[in-house]
């Protein structure tokens, strides 16, 4: 299994740059950022692609990227040259993450219609075709590839996956329990499995845990991770993406002290 961990933006500025540096010694495969236009708590909260470009100056190793880009406000040709300069800022380890935004409050700051789910794929459907087409006008040698990473559920998302993604990402949904939330994944991957058998394409398979999508607390205890961490290989998947800092909206006393650093380090 590979660990990913995702950083909110909402703590004032030295104090992020040093989650990153701690979370690059401890060995985290992926570094990731939110990309909304407000937090969740409504609290300081910094652009996100600002914060990938200073994720590639304070760190050397960890791959790096939003979790996940929205068609919501980001123009796809805009974005796409904002990744290839990424690329290149970052020696080559962005991860470009993007998906088709349903946050509310991203639809009214962005001053964005409320589409329906059938507009919402088509004009995702679209998007990602622009954004792929934007991206092979690169003229830069030698030319750096983008791993794409595509977000989300349901029959058009997993189509395009299977179509275009390196990885597919999943955040299961809102408020489930931890059985409901690993078994709507679990649907999710199926889907995806039929779909790439149809397209001959291998899509590396990523869940984004957090408490109030799905109650996992994998950090009570040593045998509560292993636990988690085999039911969501047994599903299909190959990563998992948790928030830092660890207790983010866990219940209390469901985190013990220094587990995560044991279980997910590699020094």
């Amino acid at each position: 299994m590979r660990f990913g961990v995702i950083t909110l933006q909402d703590a004032p500025w030295p104090e992020l740059i040093e989650r990153w540096r701690s979370l690059e010694e401890l060995g985290i495969d992926t570094i990731w950022v939110a990309d909304h236009l407000a937090g969740p708590t409504g609290s300081v909260w910094f652009e996100a692609w600002t914060c990938v470009a200073t994720l590639a100056h304070v760190t050397t190793r960890p791959r790096i990227g939003p979790l996940v880009s929205p068609m919501t406000y980001r123009n796809a040709g805009i974005l796409a040259r904002t990744a290839l300069t990424l690329t290149e800022i970052s020696g080559g380890r962005l991860e470009l993450g993007i998906g088709s935004g349903a946050s509310a409050i991203d639809h009214e700051i962005a001053h964005v219609p409320a589409w329906s789910p059938k507009e919402r794929a088509a004009l995702f459907v679209e998007w990602v075709e622009h954004l792929l087409e934007a991206l092979a006008h690169e003229r830069l040698e030698p030319k750096q590839p983008i791993p794409l990473t595509i977000a989300g559920g349901g029959p058009t998302i997993c189509c395009l996956a299977a179509q275009y993604a390196d990885r597919w990402n999943t955040f299961g949904g809102v408020g489930l329990s931890a059985e409901e939330g690993l078994a709507k994944a679990r649907r999710d991957n199926e889907r995806l499995d039929d779909f790439c058998a149809e397209t001959g394409r291998t899509v590396l398979r990523s869940a984004l845990i957090g408490h109030p999508f799905i109650a996992e607390t994998p950090f009570r205890s040593e045998e509560a991770f292993h636990e988690f961490v085999g039911r969501w290989e047994e599903a299909g998947f190959d990563e998992l993406v948790l928030y830092y800092p660890w207790d983010w909206h866990m219940p209390r006393g469901s985190v013990q002290a220094g587990l995560a650093e044991r279980m997910l380090g590699k020094g």
